[in-house]
């Protein structure tokens, strides 16, 4: 019994001894185990991603130039002729792309690889809200679609009073340089804002707050529903109203339209730097009859035609320089000098409002200006004391709607007080997800 177990014991440590000594392999310990497994198991967060695949196309931003077609710019970027006019006729149920003018930015959409041209998008707004965009479909056709951004739209209430000019008073508010543009515009038949504009003027709007639906930025103003312009204690009105075809205008509380024959001025914004009568001429160096009035403003100022009419006289005439004249109906006639560039041909008919030319300083002129005259049966008549009449009032058949409308609008126009610092505002409703109004007012 005995030697049996002391055979067990020796031949268990034999084995004790082999296990220990036999093997090449080290025992490790629980740390080093650790490392070996993190060594030789890949972890997942080590392993780097794979690389995105390329994109399908690129795209890339073009400036229209001096002298360029649609169709020269379309070919090249690649499309032939044929193409390059299927492009622009596909377009035309949109925008007619032969209009294209200088400074206009197209972005082009090119496959890569192989720069096979795709698309393109065009703006159709000033605020670039609104886009043209053409793609190829399956076919190879083009397709021409219209791509709107979309806007959560409030109505907000804001008043001012006149400190310097309606445009300083304005953009100190912080209503953007357009919202002058457009409350200038509802009342540029009965108030000319260079000359007529007074320290102390008061004025309220209900106009446009767009905003961005997913971060609630604002982005612009856009279009004035209702406003009031108090000029030397005289209220003026204007409100909005879009009648059953579509047709827009502004007309007043008793429903008659804010347009009259003629505009008070032909310049948005400038100063009126000469009146009409008597004065020295500065280059003649003597007194003369002054038959119009100046207005400076720097070159290239567009010059609007106060009225409809049909040009009698477009080029040249002595000390007048660059000179355009206007035939309106009736006995009305017009006429502009020392322009820049004229932008109207001779017998060509305008309507109130078009460009005619550009400010500058041809003919007897010390500096950029608009000379502009205005006749009555052939003679001269000074235009600031002119009063014409209002056009039609609204028609009949809208009154109700539009009746409607004002009882609706002038309370929330008129419960602002105008305050004596322009920093007030009240916000009236909420639209969401509108569209943009790319025309304003």
């Amino acid at each position: 019994m005995k030697r049996s177990l002391a055979a067990a014991l020796a031949i268990g440590f034999i084995v004790l001894i082999c296990s220990l000594g036999g093997s090449d392999e080290k025992p490790t310990t629980e740390e080093e185990d650790s490392v070996l497994t993190e060594e030789t198991v890949p972890n997942e967060e080590q392993v780097a991603p794979p690389a995105p695949p390329p994109p399908l196309w690129t795209d890339e931003d073009v400036t229209v130039g001096n002298g360029d077609f649609i169709s020269t710019l379309l070919q090249s970027q690649g499309l032939n002729y044929s193409d390059a006019l299927g492009l622009v006729e596909a377009s035309k149920s949109i925008h007619n792309l032969e209009k294209i003018r200088r400074g206009d930015v197209f972005t082009f959409r090119k496959a890569n690889p192989g720069g096979e041209f795709l698309g393109l998008s065009y703006p159709l707004d000033r605020h670039n809200e609104e886009r043209l965009v053409v793609l190829r479909d399956e076919a190879g056709a083009f397709i021409a679609s219209r791509d709107k951004k979309h806007f959560e739209t409030n109505i907000v209430a804001r008043a001012g009073r006149i400190n310097g000019s309606l445009w300083q008073t304005v953009t100190e508010m912080n209503l953007g340089w357009a919202t002058a543009a457009n409350l200038a515009a509802i009342f540029e038949w009965e108030l000319d804002f260079n000359t007529q504009v007074r320290e102390g003027d008061g004025f309220r709007v209900l106009v446009e707050e767009l905003r961005d639906p997913a971060t609630d930025e604002l982005v612009r103003y856009g279009k004035i529903h209702a406003a009031e312009y108090i000029n030397s204690g005289t209220s003026f009105v204007g409100i909005r109203y879009e009648d059953s075809a579509g047709d827009i205008g502004f007309f007043n509380a008793e429903g008659m339209s804010s347009k009259k024959m003629f505009l008070k001025s032909p310049l948005k914004f400038s100063r009126v730097s000469s009146g009409f009568g008597r004065r020295f001429h500065p280059i003649l160096k003597r007194w003369r009859s002054h038959n119009g009035t100046d207005y400076a403003a720097p070159r290239g100022t567009p010059i609007r035609s106060i009225g409809r009419g049909k040009i009698a006289y477009s080029g040249t005439k002595g000390g007048y320089g660059k000179h355009v004249r206007v035939k309106h109906s009736g006995k009305y006639a017009s006429s502009y000098s020392h322009l820049s560039r004229i932008a109207v041909r001779n017998g060509t008919t305008v309507r109130q409002g078009d460009i005619i030319g550009y400010v500058g300083s041809t003919g007897l002129a010390t500096g950029p200006h608009l000379h502009f005259e205005f006749y009555v049966n052939g003679k001269y008549a000074d235009y600031r004391k002119q009063r014409f009449a209002r056009t039609e009032p609204i028609a009949k058949s809208e009154r109700a709607g539009f009746e409607q409308l004002r009882d609706e609008l002038l309370p929330d126009l008129r419960a602002l007080p105008i305050p004596a610092a322009p920093s007030q505002k009240v916000v009236l409703g909420t639209s969401s997800d509108q569209d943009a109004d790319s025309h304003n007012p």
